[in-house]
């Protein structure tokens, strides 16, 4: 399931969009991630979708640098260009 995305119908990816995030740290040392989206353009910019996630620290790092990599591909194309 790892190498596996969400797709729509048409094949193209089922994603939503970021409105809001927050993380804290709870007692028994994991980090939890909250993430709030929009599914359409009509839910904006509130979002209509909650998910809540618990990492632990390892998780929680590998996760920060695996955005961190993907953000420096992005800055590093010419605008336009998409990886």
């Amino acid at each position: 399931m790892a190498d596996e995305w969400k797709l729509k119908e048409d094949g193209n990816l089922d994603i939503s969009s970021l409105t809001g995030f927050r993380t804290v740290v709870i007692q028994d040392g994991a980090v939890v991630l909250q993430l709030k989206a929009a599914t359409a353009a009509e839910h904006f910019p509130e979002g209509d979708k909650l998910e809540q996630f618990s990492l632990s620290p390892q998780t929680a790092a590998e996760l920060g640098r695996d955005l961190l990599d993907a953000v420096e591909i992005l800055l590093q194309k010419p605008a336009g260009e998409v990886h």
